[in-house]
């Protein structure tokens, strides 16, 4: 069957995730399941459905039977999710979904786009969840780590785990890319690009693929960086949500009071927690920074888009840090300083003397 070639097809081109498919594989062949549900999130584009199909086959594997589900198009309600889900494990006539789960001594049921069921969480867990046999594993993957009832429930914190997905290491991505048949002079620029996130790395495969002969820099692949945008920010609720979103790989950490700064606003706290609710936001204690892939991605959209607005949001975070600088003393002006010379960080002068990876530090 062509569907079997396609499984095989896919799990060639699958590299790395040792650990989380170790993780899994316990659970699964233990005598009795460790817990229930496993939480898998991460950004989009991360490779949580690539992963899942691996779930699915190490269940093949051991003679566990599994269902894929992928909710995206599903309506939030609960008739709709159990009517998909007994069509996805071809729930035999005559028998209910329980009765089929239970005749096998394992099964795995595979939630993929877990956050588009925000309005079911609370019956899932409530209600769904608990009725199951307790032969019956259940990932679900979406981009948003368990919410709060999740974690603070006493019994779920015993049969709940959580594995945040996040990119490759480089010996893997590298080893996807020899696999693509990337030149091996064009690796290293197309590590740094896309610091080993799995949907940037198979999109610039696909341009080399298709091309031929490339020299990769993102200004020449507008069409990947659209692409990538799309799967992090599904919905810009308007122009001035878009305009902090610009802001934040400009800078390398986002505060309320810069956005109110940079963008001549009274008030930044609704697009603040906007932008903390994006999947591919991180959070430290001095505020708020995206993920790197991200980074990347919302720069060389913003310079290929409208170059005259980078220059002028760069003048203004850079007239903000001098300002600053003169004001204050001790460590907070060593972190504007730090703040200042990240912006500057693409400026052949600066760029060796600083290490922007998470955060930024210096050498």
């Amino acid at each position: 069957m062509l569907g079997g070639r396609l499984r095989a097809a896919r799990h060639t081109r699958f590299v790395g995730r040792a650990a989380e498919k170790a993780q899994f594989q316990a659970a699964l062949t233990a005598s009795e399941l460790p817990y229930f549900v496993l939480h898998l999130y991460g950004p989009g584009g991360v490779g949580k459905t690539t992963l899942l199909q691996e779930f699915a086959l190490l269940a093949e594997q051991v003679g566990a039977p599994s269902a894929y589900l992928d909710v995206r198009n599903i309506d939030a309600a609960p008739e709709a999710f159990l009517t998909a889900l007994e069509r996805a494990a071809n729930l035999p006539s005559g028998r209910t979904l329980g009765e089929h789960l239970a005749a096998s001594n394992r099964y795995v049921l595979l939630i993929d786009t877990y956050e588009t069921l925000a309005p079911l969480d609370s019956w899932l867990r409530e209600t769904f969840l608990p009725g199951l046999p307790e032969t019956v594993l259940v990932v679900l993957a979406g981009r948003n780590p368990p919410g709060a009832a999740w974690r603070t429930d006493v019994g779920w914190q015993t049969l709940a785990r959580s594995l945040p997905l996040r990119n490759l290491a480089p010996a893997d991505s590298e080893d996807y890319l020899q696999r693509r048949n990337i030149p091996a002079d064009q690796i290293r620029a197309v590590l740094d690009f896309t610091h080993g996130h799995p949907l940037a790395l198979s999109l610039v495969a696909d341009a080399f693929a298709q091309r031929g002969e490339l020299r990769f820099e993102p200004d020449q692949v507008p069409d990947v960086i659209h692409t990538l945008l799309t799967q992090f920010v599904q919905k810009v609720p308007g122009p001035a949500h878009r305009a902090a979103l610009e802001v934040c790989p400009l800078v390398r950490i986002t505060t309320e009071s810069l956005l109110e700064e940079l963008l001549g606003v009274e008030d930044a706290h609704d697009l603040f927690n906007w932008l903390q609710s994006l999947s591919f936001m991180e959070q430290g204690t001095e505020g708020l920074f995206p993920h790197d892939l991200a980074r990347e991605a919302l720069l060389a959209d913003l310079r290929w888009r409208n170059p005259d607005w980078y220059a002028d949001l760069h003048r203004r975070a850079r007239q903000h840090y001098i300002r600053r600088l003169g004001e204050t003393g001790g460590l907070t002006q060593q972190r504007l300083l730090t703040d200042l010379i990240f912006l500057h960080r693409d400026n052949p002068v600066v760029k060796p003397l600083y290490e922007w990876k998470l955060g930024g530090h210096f050498l």
